[in-house]
């Protein structure tokens, strides 16, 4: 059985977000169909990832993309990857990150990690979301199966495209704990520090979690520092962010680093307006890290009852979960507790499980 994967999302430099779940899902797919009959060809790249190089049943289709994301992606997704598809010998085609190929005559599965460029145009350019709004329909009617990495994104779908009901399924993503590591990082103090992990995108909520830090500042004597992974000091210092004083911006870390800071922070601060899932949550909580998120979406799914859930849209609903996920020990005890049993109810064994039985189940159908 022949299953190809859209892998162009994984050319992109200091991979992230869907490149890391596309990677973690092929090498937790490799592993775990070694000895069955899948083999999986990868089009959009030239080299597999080295993590991929042991894996026999997996090369690379020689087919790739000329770049990792714009226009001229979109245009290879569409006009090269259904021409090489169509004179492939593919039975179930996924496009784990990004757009299936609309003119391919296989069989595809499509990972839809969120609608927000339609749900929330105003948080993107108006070339993006108009280009998803008029690609994401039709990658919807086009796809055999549909998967999404939590309920909250498959009942927006669904809200928006009822003929995709009876297709699509929610399948959580898995997760890679941060490695144990000695990379500390010189500019923070151990166990002093608020981290907050994310971009300058309006939907990350960062200008609300700002005026939120302030106002805690003033109601305790010795506020955590914040520190801000994501955004480079250079892009930050020309927002409207307020400035403030207890705010330091790291720009980005490399793993290992990043490992570092979670497990060392006093707390993770996520309160994030939207996600398809929210996996930086869960990142936390397997560092032993208590965690405050949004209460609405997949945060508040994703976390259950393991995050201190507040209200993203108050700053003082903020600054008051800040200072009990910050201060209070016995609180504290009970998110850490609470945070490392979810996280480990999330692999990329069982990721890969239900995706490679969708695989099954689409080839089945469709017999070459």
């Amino acid at each position: 059985m022949n299953v190809g994967i859209n892998a162009r999302s994984l050319t992109k430099p200091n991979p992230a977000g869907v490149s890391r779940y596309t990677l973690r899902l092929l090498v937790a797919l490799a592993e775990q169909e070694a000895e069955s009959d899948m083999e999986f060809i990868l089009f959009g790249i030239d080299d597999i990832p080295t993590e991929l190089d042991e894996y026999t049943h997996v090369r690379s289709a020689r087919e790739p993309a000329p770049t990792h994301s714009g226009l001229t992606a979109h245009r290879w997704e569409q006009t090269t990857l259904p021409r090489a598809l169509n004179q492939s010998e593919i039975d179930v085609f996924h496009t784990p990150a990004g757009q299936p190929p609309l003119l391919a005559r296989v069989p595809l599965v499509t990972t839809i990690h969120d609608i927000s460029p339609i749900t929330h145009p105003e948080w993107f350019s108006r070339g993006y979301a108009g280009l998803y709004r008029v690609l994401t329909p039709l990658a919807v009617r086009k796809s055999e199966r549909i998967i999404t990495v939590s309920e909250f994104a498959r009942e927006e779908i669904v809200s928006e495209y009822s003929h995709a009901a009876g297709k699509t399924e929610a399948i959580y993503n898995g997760l890679t704990p941060p490695a144990e590591t000695e990379a500390s990082v010189d500019a923070v103090t151990e166990g002093e520090y608020l981290l907050f992990v994310g971009s300058l995108n309006k939907r990350k909520n960062l200008k609300t979690l700002l005026q939120a830090y302030e106002e805690y500042r003033t109601q305790v004597d010795e506020p955590l520092t914040l520190t801000l992974v994501g955004p480079k000091k250079s892009v930050f210092a020309k927002t409207e962010f307020p400035v403030n004083s207890g705010v330091q911006t790291l720009g980005f870390v490399s793993d290992e680093e990043l490992g570092w800071l979670y497990q060392n922070a006093a707390a993770f601060v996520f309160p994030s307006l939207y996600e398809g899932f929210g996996l930086p949550i869960l990142e936390a909580m397997s560092a032993g890290t208590p965690v405050l998120t949004s209460d609405l979406g997949a945060m508040a799914e994703v976390a259950d009852e393991a995050a201190c859930l507040v209200s993203p849209s108050q700053p003082g609903s903020l600054a008051e979960g800040i200072e009990l996920v910050g201060h209070d020990d016995d609180y504290r005890q009970q998110l850490i507790q609470n945070g490392c049993d979810r996280a480990d109810a999330f692999t990329w064994e069982r990721t890969a499980a239900q995706t490679a039985e969708i695989y099954r189940s689409v080839a089945k159908r469709n017999p070459r």
